[in-house]
């Protein structure tokens, strides 16, 4: 599984928990006013990618405060590990 389908699938199943049944998500899509994730989901999702991938991109790369959909979360995720 590549990192943009490991990350979409952590997404997904965090979507489903908070919100209710989703089947799709769209890169467009706001997390917290669209797809009603808290800041503890958010907290969770970082979490639980991190043991993944074993990759956090919220420590150097990205401001947390910069991702609000789910392209933004995932163009996040693709710049870790990305020569500098």
């Amino acid at each position: 599984m590549n990192r943009r389908d490991a990350v979409m699938a952590v997404l997904l199943e965090i979507v489903n928990e908070a919100a209710g049944p989703v089947e799709r998500l769209e890169e467009d899509q706001l997390l917290v006013d669209q797809l009603g994730l808290t800041s503890l989901h958010l907290a969770r999702l970082v979490a639980v990618l991190e043991l993944e991938l074993d990759a956090d991109p919220f420590t150097d790369e990205v401001p947390i405060t910069s991702v609000r959909t789910v392209g933004d979360l995932l163009r996040a995720y693709t710049l870790v590990g990305e020569p500098s």
